[in-house]
């Protein structure tokens, strides 16, 4: 698959087969990610959570890989597939939990958007029409796009209301982006600006798949990728950039940035230029 920003896309061409994600198979992969696949040729039933969709030519469908999922490809077929992982976006798990194996059509007013998008990202990629300075602004649309499907479908059923917790995360969140650039940026200094205590700040987040710390160290190093593939920075040192979004350390910097993505910030930048 290659890679748009932080995000997967692929265009798979196979024979009749089946493939089943275990919980054998989730206990050695500890990557969460939503698969977005829209069906080129062919047809294809996926089943998650209780519910089995058919898939004809044209439709898409959304698994989730944190948990067991079947799918079942009776004939040949094409299919385009995207993968964003969860930690991406600033949706509850309740929202996720009823857009799962559901069948999007082209004529659903936002399905039919994420379809084109994903048919046109996969075609880019295969292509290698990609470059490093737009992939930020493509895995921006591709998440945007994704979770207003999300927050609308989520949204269906009366009980899935978003609750006064859920709604605080989101309100955290977006305070933790708008200050990503102040190195004192912590715990303590979120729970005062919404004036809650470090302690409940703390088990707010006990459900998700990070503590705060540790998202705002992956929002800021995301927010560094981004900016070292960016051409019009080129101009900037890589600890100018690590600067920006409140890294003190340009050693720290250089060996947290290595542990995420496998290479360092210069050969990071080398290969976005290239």
């Amino acid at each position: 698959m290659a890679s748009v920003g932080n995000i997967h896309v692929g265009h798979v061409e196979a024979s009749p087969q089946r493939m089943a994600r275990t919980r054998g198979i989730i206990a050695n992969d500890s990557s969460g990610a939503l698969l977005v696949s829209l069906q080129a040729v062919g047809s294809s039933v996926v089943a998650q959570d209780g519910r089995e969709a058919f898939l004809p030519a044209g439709n898409l469908v959304v698994v989730d890989t944190r948990r067991p999922f079947l799918r079942d490809f009776p004939g040949s077929f094409h299919q385009n597939v995207v993968a964003v992982p969860i930690d991406l976006l600033d949706v509850p798990d309740a929202y996720l939990a009823r857009v799962v194996a559901q069948v999007y059509q082209p004529t659903h007013y936002i399905g039919g958007i994420l379809a084109s998008f994903v048919g046109g990202l996969a075609k880019a990629a295969e292509s290698g029409a990609c470059w490093a300075g737009a992939n930020q602004h493509l895995e921006r649309g591709m998440i945007d796009v994704l979770t207003a499907l999300i927050a609308h479908e989520g949204r269906l059923d009366g009980d899935v209301t978003p609750t006064a917790e859920e709604t605080l995360r989101l309100l955290i969140r977006d305070y933790i982006r708008a200050h990503l650039d102040r190195p004192e940026l912590s715990p303590s200094m979120i729970a005062a600006a919404h004036h809650i205590s470090v302690r409940y700040l703390h088990k707010l987040f006990q459900g998700e798949e990070m503590t705060v710390s540790r998202w705002i160290h992956r929002q800021r190093l995301q927010a560094c990728r981004e900016d070292l593939a960016r051409s019009d920075l080129a101009g900037l040192t890589v600890e100018t950039i690590a600067q920006r979004w409140g890294f003190a350390s340009l050693a720290h910097f250089s060996r947290t940035f290595r542990a995420a993505y496998g290479i360092s910030p210069v050969a990071w930048r080398r290969v976005a230029a290239a």
